[in-house]
């Protein structure tokens, strides 16, 4: 199983008829994603029992995610108020006193376990800038670490949500070394590395830390980089675009998704190329279909465009 923990919330997104609350969140979305392909896994932050926190949890037991490690809670679901410019989205988070906040690290005296059956862990979004939870979810990052699970890590950056930025770059450092997959887009890269080429601060990132980094470039497609080797680059499938919202979420299930098919989340270090090549192809894939669709509605298997980008 693939345990994706960190934020779930809902987009108010701008619409003909009015604003319209949709599922989100970018650990939701990729825990949503790898269900409806199919994958096995599972969900880990507190859901509310408000009729947003219902739904989020009724389309992820509809998808197959095993949601029984996510806590209940009254607080409200957090949201982002999401504003539109030529289809890219911009987002007003609405946290304070939400579940956002719900999730805390445990007790020293009784460690926050992995569910049985875990055998990768993905973590990201917004739930690692803040806090309690950003320290929640790193102390299961290291655990899974200590237990030589594969670790993946995607930011998905939101610089107007940063607060204290040297203790996420702090944070974001101590991760990376413990990762197995990274993945980062152009933005992410330009707040990590300022003034740097995109695509030279993926190759340092991944020389320095030997993780697989995948570095997602829209319309330009994707490049996956490790140490000492060439990169693998797939360029985007051209598709009629309504917004990005979920894009790279879709692109991370689709990566995972595969491996995991494929039984080469067990030993990243020694997946071929070729299975790294189909993984970055499916999370492509995944991402074309996503942006085709309001929000972040990542598609069904049966629903994805059938040839893989060229």
């Amino acid at each position: 199983m693939i345990l994706c923990a960190g934020e779930s919330l809902v987009d108010v997104v701008p619409g003909p008829d009015g604003p319209a609350a949709l599922p989100g969140g970018a650990v939701f979305n990729t825990a949503l994603g790898l269900g409806r392909l199919d994958a096995r896994a599972g969900y880990l932050w507190p859901l509310s029992t408000d009729a947003h926190g219902r739904r989020l949890r009724a389309l992820l037991d509809e998808a197959g995610v095993d949601t029984r490690a996510c806590p209940d809670t009254d607080l409200p679901t957090a949201s982002a108020h999401v504003t539109l410019r030529d289809g890219n989205a911009s987002y007003d988070f609405r946290l304070t006193g939400t579940t956002a906040t719900a999730l805390a690290p445990a007790p020293l005296e009784t460690p926050r376990q992995l569910p049985l059956g875990t055998r990768a862990l993905f973590i990201g979004g917004i739930s690692l800038a803040i806090e309690p939870a950003g320290s929640a979810i790193e102390a299961l990052a290291h655990q899974a670490a200590r237990a030589r699970l594969p670790v993946m890590i995607d930011p998905n950056l939101r610089p107007a949500l940063i607060d204290d930025p040297a203790s996420l770059r702090a944070r974001l450092d101590r991760l990376f070394a413990l990762a197995a997959v990274v993945k980062l887009s152009s933005d992410d890269l330009d707040w990590l590395a300022p003034g740097a080429a995109p695509a030279e601060a993926a190759q340092a990132l991944a020389d320095r830390t030997g993780a697989i980094v995948l570095h997602t470039q829209g319309g330009d497609g994707a490049a996956l980089r490790r140490a000492g080797r060439p990169p693998l680059q797939r360029p985007a499938l051209r598709v009629p675009v309504v917004d990005t919202i979920g894009a790279g979420d879709s692109f991370n299930a689709g990566f995972l998704a595969a491996l995991q098919a494929a039984g080469a989340l067990d030993g990243l270090d020694r997946a071929s190329d070729d299975d790294l090549d189909r993984a970055v192809a499916s999370g492509i894939r995944m991402a074309a279909a996503t942006v085709g669709r309001q929000g972040a509605d990542p598609p069904w298997r049966r629903d994805l465009p059938t040839p893989d980008p060229a």
